[in-house]
């Protein structure tokens, strides 16, 4: 008995692994946070303040980028835009190996985030219009995970033999290698393939509900980048070896890797809405106990929830932006709304540090600005299903 599979690799797939592979080559910076803010230290003898200012620069870059992405989509050539962006950000990153110096890097780091905001926005902005945007954004984030294991289990051993000099140049061969998914992107920005929801039109009432869901995306980002920042060094502070932290840090790629498989599942069993308000509710409480607790056991515990939430919550945020905004325009500001929460967060962070109020306030920063988010979410959801009296899943109007 002879048995045959037949698999076909269709153009359209080709696109889509060409848009998230560019998604994944351009936050690897964002990725190996941690690591670089411990490198700086460590290695070219700055502060955690400065440390976290120099952070804060270059996610001002990834900002900027998404929003100039963000107002030239509509008329320029993406192989030529992206194209341009990566060898800049390569340029950049490189560049920052020979040269120390506060000013002449925070410039260099500037350049860096403004460049790899703008790829990353262009991989958004075309996975947006893509048929099935929500399932692609999963496959994006999974393979994010992966990516970031691979980092923060790299980036150690490279500073560690090298310094932080190794850290930029990997970064720059990794946005060199991007490069190679230039020619397979459109050259146009494609038109909308998400038909516009029932009642996604109705007026003011329901187009203020993108702008909430952006802003607590950024809420989000500010707990993220506060806590990412500087979490190499927190474990350290409340009695945790370096490579124990490193460990950790790698290994939650398992959680995260979970969260990202059960979404799917977790979405249609119990609607969009209940999934990402418990997420965020959960990380929320358990930031506020580690700030109450501040031991190494809580900061197992506190490191595991948001490896387990993170993504989790970064699924049901894009695909109920999919279902507020079907056209995709709102989910092409992601990175913006992004980019400046993961700016704010490092600084505000390193602001309470400055003051001498430790970590514990840095815990009680996040737990706070990851129960706003939660609070805007279910405003939105309520707002939603009165204008629209359906359930939100987890795949967009189609």
């Amino acid at each position: 008995m002879r048995f045959t599979t037949t698999f076909t690799i269709s153009r359209q797939h080709v696109l889509v692994g060409a848009e998230i592979a560019l998604a994944i080559g351009s936050v690897a910076s964002i990725l190996g946070m941690p690591v670089i803010v411990g490198a700086l230290q460590d290695g070219w003898g700055y502060t955690a303040e400065y440390a976290g200012y120099i952070t804060s620069v270059d996610l001002a870059g990834l900002l900027s980028g998404s929003i100039l992405t963000s107002l030239v989509a509509h008329r320029v050539d993406w192989r030529w835009y992206v194209g341009t962006a990566l060898a800049l950000s390569a340029a950049c990153n490189a560049l920052c190996a020979p040269f120390h110096g506060i000013v002449l890097l925070c410039a260099l780091r500037f350049g860096a985030g403004l460049t790899s905001g703008a790829t990353y926005a262009s991989s958004l902005t075309l996975l947006s219009r893509q048929p099935k945007p929500s399932a692609a954004f999963s496959i994006m984030i999974l393979l994010q995970v992966i990516a970031n294991a691979a980092v923060l289990a790299l980036f150690p051993l490279l500073n560690e033999r090298w310094g932080p000099e190794a850290i930029f140049f990997a970064i720059a061969a990794v946005l060199a290698i991007s490069l190679g998914v230039t020619p397979l992107l459109p050259r146009r920005d494609p038109r909308p393939c998400v038909a516009a929801a029932p009642g996604a039109a109705r007026g003011p009432r329901l187009s203020l509900l993108p702008a909430l869901c952006l802003m607590a995306v950024a809420l989000f980002y500010v707990t993220i980048g506060s806590y990412w920042a500087y979490a190499e060094r927190m474990g350290i502070e409340f009695g945790m070896s370096l490579q124990q932290v490193h460990w950790l840090l790698s290994a939650g790629v398992v959680l995260s890797a979970a969260a990202c498989l059960s979404a799917r599942v977790v979405g249609h069993r119990f609607g969009q809405s209940r999934a990402l308000l418990g997420a965020l509710s959960l990380l929320s409480a358990t930031l506020f106990a580690h700030g109450l607790l501040p031991t190494a056991a809580m900061f197992v515990i506190n490191l595991g929830v948001l490896q387990l939430c993170w993504n989790f919550i970064d699924i049901f945020q894009l695909g109920t932006l999919a279902v507020v905004d079907p056209s995709g325009r709102s989910a092409a500001l992601v990175p913006a709304a992004q980019g400046a929460a993961l700016a704010a967060g490092p600084a505000a962070a390193g602001f309470i540090l400055g003051l001498g109020k430790g970590y514990t306030a840095v815990l009680f920063l996040g737990g706070s600005a990851t129960a706003l988010a939660a609070v805007a979410y279910a405003f939105v959801h309520r707002r939603y299903h009165r204008g629209i009296p359906v359930r939100l899943s987890l795949e967009p109007v189609e």
